[in-house]
C-alpha cells in the first residue's frame, strides 16, 4: 500500500491542512484529514463536513473514489478551500 503525506495552504494563506494520502487494497486513494482548523462552533458532523470516518479517522467525502494520488491531492486541496468557507461564512458545500 502506497502512502505520502503532504501539507496544503489555503489560498488566502490563512490556514494549514494535513492530508495522509492512502493507496487501499482495491487501488483507489483515500485523503485522510490528518490536520485541519476547528469549526469554530459550525456543525461538525460527518455531513456537514463532507468528511467520512474509519477507525478514528476521518478522510474527504466526495461523489466518487479517487483513482490516482493526483486526483486525490486535487480534491484534498478543493475540500480544504470549501472546508474554509465554510467555517468562515456558514456556506455549505
Amino acid at each position: 500500500m502506497k502512502k505520502r503525506t503532504e501539507n496544503y495552504r489555503t489560498k488566502d494563506g490563512r490556514k494549514d491542512y494535513k492530508f495522509s494520502f492512502e493507496e487501499q487494497s482495491n487501488k483507489e486513494w483515500r485523503a485522510y484529514i490528518e490536520k485541519q482548523p476547528s469549526y469554530d462552533g459550525r456543525p461538525s458532523d460527518v455531513h456537514s463536513s463532507h468528511r467520512y470516518r474509519k477507525d478514528n479517522r476521518y478522510y474527504v467525502c466526495w461523489t466518487k473514489p479517487f483513482e490516482s494520488l493526483d486526483e486525490a491531492k486535487t480534491i484534498a486541496a478543493k475540500w480544504a478551500e470549501a472546508t474554509q468557507k465554510y467555517i468562515k461564512t456558514g456556506t455549505r458545500f
